[in-house]
């Protein structure tokens, strides 16, 4: 196997999270559940570029032809990208790379900048272009940029939030991203950080979905190898923490933020040893994890769930954590609503009174959304926890 990202042969298999399921899958009757087929997750590590990667021989197609993942049921999500949209508002033309339901190109749309979006699930697609937000239901491709230039022209502003990870050829991608992007245009690249990942133990965030994980350095190797810098990067609270990286086409006068080369020296932690005492915490997270669920149980305490993102099937396939021990998760999307979770197979329900009589403990997988949930349930009097670490969510 060699290294997505660097073509290194300097990548082995570093840790297993057993068998899993496709992540944002949900079944929804007994025969789906029958015939939902599980695969092996052997996480790779790379030592010359520090980045992981899955080995997944599933045709990405069949990922997002059929999605389930809204990103504006969420209030905290909504308001960052109308930040963004709001930082960008000078820029003549937008495109968004994995626009999903118009998050980005609505507050782009009220600000009168000309924009337009990408998204291969159909489902999803459609519910943007229902909206007049302007998407391309297609992966990002020849075709699709075609579109784009006919559309408005080369947009001097393109923006990929949350999918880089879930790319299976990087290359190609970076070489159709070069030819549509003006010459004086920056690319805004917001990618989960493997760094905060092992960090916060956050291993949840592994799955088929994505076959990469990158940090600053690897994406830093692999851009330059298509005449493209790294020229700033931030910090974001989303996802668990993520990066926001501009990166612009190289030429005289890019100049490079000093925050780049902080960042990339924070990496020099990185290595095999440091992931795999990560990981090894995790495990033992794991493990308490399903330990407080049974202690609930034993003293007939009503546990349910909040939230069902990808990172759900992760944790409870693992920790092989079902409904006698996680009676229901309530997820805000309706797309998930009467479906069950991945792998264990957990009842899913829309957020009602009613399927939260009796209920005093409520486990946050979406725990960076925990005000809003906080917020929306009519009984304060409930005991929050977060799962990995599990301990309780402050009020």
């Amino acid at each position: 196997m060699y290294c997505r990202i660097c073509q290194s042969k300097n990548i082995n298999p570093i840790f297993n999270l057993g068998k899993q399921p496709l992540a944002n899958k949900y079944p929804k009757n007994e025969n789906e559940k029958k015939n939902e087929k599980l695969y092996n997750m052997d996480v790779f590590f790379c030592s010359n570029c520090t980045s992981c990667q899955l080995k997944v021989d599933i045709p990405r197609q069949v990922f997002f032809e059929d999605y389930y993942y809204l990103s504006s049921v969420n209030k905290e999500l909504k308001l960052h990208f109308e930040q963004l949209a709001n930082e960008i508002k000078d820029k003549n033309f937008v495109l968004d790379i994995g626009s999903n339901d118009g998050i980005l190109l609505s507050p782009l749309k009220k600000n009168k900048v000309k924009c337009i979006g990408i998204d291969p699930s159909e489902n999803v697609g459609e519910i943007a272009n229902s909206k007049g937000l302007k998407t391309i239901i297609s992966f990002f491709n020849k075709e699709a940029c075609n579109e784009v230039i006919k559309y408005g022209g080369k947009p001097d502003c393109i923006v990929a939030s949350s999918i880089f990870t879930h790319l299976e050829n990087l290359d190609e991608f970076i070489k159709d991203l070069k030819k549509i992007l003006s010459t004086d245009g920056v690319f805004i690249l917001e990618v989960e950080y493997l760094n905060s990942i092992l960090k916060n133990l956050q291993f949840e965030r592994f799955y088929f979905d994505r076959p990469n994980y990158f940090t600053l350095k690897s994406i830093k190797l692999l851009f330059e190898k298509h005449g493209l810098i790294i020229v700033n990067v931030k910090n974001l609270n989303t996802h668990g923490e993520s990066l926001r990286i501009y990166i612009k086409k190289n030429n005289k006068n890019v100049k490079v933020n000093n925050s780049v080369y902080k960042i990339l020296k924070e990496e020099n932690i990185i290595n095999e040893n440091y992931i795999n005492s990560k990981f090894s915490l995790f495990a033992i997270e794991i493990k308490k994890l399903k330990e407080k669920l049974q202690n609930f149980k034993n003293q007939n305490v009503n546990v349910i769930g909040y939230g069902a993102p990808a990172r759900l099937a992760t944790i409870t396939n693992f920790g092989k954590i079902d409904n006698t021990l996680i009676r229901i998760i309530i997820d805000d999307s309706e797309l998930k609503s009467n479906r069950f979770s991945p792998g264990m197979h957990i009842p899913i329900k829309k957020f009602d009174s009613k399927e939260i009589q009796n209920t005093s403990t409520i486990i946050l997988f979406a725990y960076e959304y925990f005000y809003s949930i906080r917020d929306k349930m009519a009984n304060n009097n409930f005991k929050y926890f977060k799962p990995i670490p599990f301990i309780e969510m402050v009020k």
